[in-house]
């Protein structure tokens, strides 16, 4: 692809403009990883809080919370 040459303030200014898109678009990525990885967390310690809640009080932990761990298992192994 080739670029046209709009004079070099014209260029310049494209080329800035670039270069931020694309730094946003790493920014946005990096901040929906940010959450991703905190949700995620969250859920990992609320399972693992109603699994050992769970395992004191002698009851039965919930069906999502089985699958959960099962599937986690399963790709340790």
């Amino acid at each position: 692809m080739t670029k046209t040459s709009f004079g070099e303030y014209f260029d310049d200014q494209r080329d800035r403009i670039i270069k931020d898109m694309q730094n946003k678009n790493a920014q946005q990525n990096i901040e929906w990883m940010e959450r991703y990885d905190e949700r995620k967390r969250k859920k990992h310690e609320n399972f693992e809080k109603e699994l050992l809640e769970c395992s004191e009080k002698g009851v039965e932990i919930s069906q999502e919370c089985k699958i959960y761990f099962k599937k986690r298992y399963e790709k340790e192994i």
